[in-house]
């Protein structure tokens, strides 16, 4: 996962830290989770080096679960949140919701199991027509009404 952040109507001044999470909670019944995935702090001196008003890329390798969720029960949120911590003692958070799923093939990319068609094939399923099958149809009801 790439994503960016910035810090604009803020003075340098006025900062303490900044903290970028990557991190997901549970919500619903039962006891509520938080995982943090992803995690990088900014201290003073560090923030002295960085333009602020610039855009600052974070990027992480998302795990495979858990999983985005949306039940009735529980819910599992992902998002990146942005804490910016200030000189006297106030404290900004900012986030974004994002979703984690699983990962689907590009959509060029087939599956290809066997490049034969199946009407090639050897095995391929014998097709009657309904006329063909109405016989033995016929049989077969009449012999369930006599168990009757």
């Amino acid at each position: 996962m790439k994503a960016g952040w910035r810090i604009s109507r803020v003075e340098l001044e006025e900062l303490q830290s900044v903290e970028i999470s990557v991190l997901w909670h549970t919500e619903g019944k039962g006891d509520e989770d938080l995982g943090v995935h992803h995690f990088q702090r900014y201290d003073r001196s560090d923030l002295e080096r960085l333009p602020l008003n610039d855009r600052h890329e974070i990027q992480c390798v998302l795990p495979a679960s858990p999983l985005s969720y949306q039940g009735h029960l529980m819910q599992i949120h992902w998002k990146i949140r942005v804490r910016v911590f200030l000189a006297d003692g106030r404290e900004i958070v900012a986030e974004q919701p994002f979703y984690l799923v699983t990962h689907q093939p590009e959509l060029n990319q087939e599956l290809i199991t066997d490049p034969v068609p199946l009407e090639q094939r050897h095995d391929a399923p014998q097709r009657k027509s309904l006329a063909a099958k109405l016989p033995s149809v016929i049989s077969r009801l009449r012999g369930r009404r006599s168990r009757s």
